[in-house]
Order: C-alpha cells, then structure tokens, then sequence
C-alpha cells in the first residue's frame, strides 16, 4: 500500500527548498519500512530521472575517508559549514557534517549507493536525489532554488518513508501523483 499526504504547509525537511511547489510524503505499511523505502526510492528515482542523476547525502564526520574511497563511483566531498557537539572517549568537541554528491550513472551503481550509504538516511541525514546537480549549502544547511518542472525525492525521519517535492505539472495534483507511483512501485 502507498499512502500519499499532501503537506498542507511549506515543506520543513533536511533541506530548504526556496521556489514554487507542492510536497507529498510518501509512506508504507512493511514492517521493514527501511528497505522499503529504499526500494521505493531507487524505483521512483529510475522511472522519474534519467542516467546521470545525483544523490547527496550527509554523513558522520569520521566517515569522510571510507566513503571517498570506494572505488567506481563519481563521488564528490563537500563541506557544509555546519558542525555537531560530538564525543569520542571521553572526549568531547565539535566535528564537521560532511556532505557528498554522487553522480549516479547506472542502475548498478544506484543499488551499490544504496547498500553502502542507505544506513545515512536511516540515522536521519540529508538524503537526496535529484535529476541535476542543484543542492547547495548556504549557512550550513542544504538548499535548492527549484526550476521549472523539477522533482527532489528526499527520505524521511528514520527512513520511515520519503517526500516528493515538485513543481511539475504531472505530479501537482495528489490523485495524479497517487497513479503514478502505484504504475511505477512494484512491491
């Protein structure tokens, strides 16, 4: 089952999203809500965009070296400004929430992205996918100046689910967009 809400305000997510649009959070009923929604979001995300599209993701600040070094993928480090209290030991400080856009060019390297990185959006960081590369970050949070007939599939809370924001004619009606995504989800 897909159940579709129509957010009745502006959307308060990981990211701001500055333009004209309308948001949808997308949920199931599995009782493994995590993979779900990451099948879910590969399948949307291979059905609404074309090769290349790009993820972005944030992660912990000891994650830095680990994640730049797998191999095959067009990966690319930013620093979003933004810093977390952390502790390791007994040892308390501020670290960096690193950020990383990925070029996603192939259904191979979506999954591999997924299986590596996925556990991100679970630990609620950024989770992103768009068609071009847009995200930005601007006083330490991710931002994007939605264009005309544009789409970020983003992941929610616990990766409980995920939220369509979009501008395009095609999903701006909640009935529209409901079609759509059981046409396009296969369970």
């Amino acid at each position: 089952m897909i159940n579709l809400l129509k957010y009745d305000k502006e959307y308060e997510g990981l990211i701001e999203v500055k333009g004209e649009y309308v948001a949808y959070a997308v949920a199931g009923e599995a009782d493994n809500y995590v993979e779900q929604t990451s099948r879910r979001l590969r399948q949307l995300a291979q059905t609404m965009y074309t090769f290349p599209f790009y993820l972005y993701f944030e992660s912990y600040y000891d994650s830095l070296e680990w994640v730049l070094q797998e191999m095959g993928f067009d990966i690319r480090y930013k620093a979003s400004g933004r810093t977390v209290l952390t502790q390791t030991g007994q040892k308390m400080f501020q670290a960096e929430v690193p950020t990383f856009t990925v070029a996603i060019t192939n259904q191979v390297l979506l999954d591999q992205s997924f299986q590596l990185w996925f556990q991100n959006a679970f630990d609620n960081h950024l989770w992103a996918i768009t068609q071009d590369d847009v995200i930005y970050y601007e006083n330490g949070f991710a931002a994007v100046d939605l264009m005309k007939d544009m789409t970020i599939l983003i992941a929610e809370h616990d990766a409980s689910g995920f939220t369509v924001v979009t501008n395009q004619a095609d999903y701006q009606s909640e009935s529209l967009l409901q079609g759509y995504l059981e046409k396009v989800i296969k369970e």
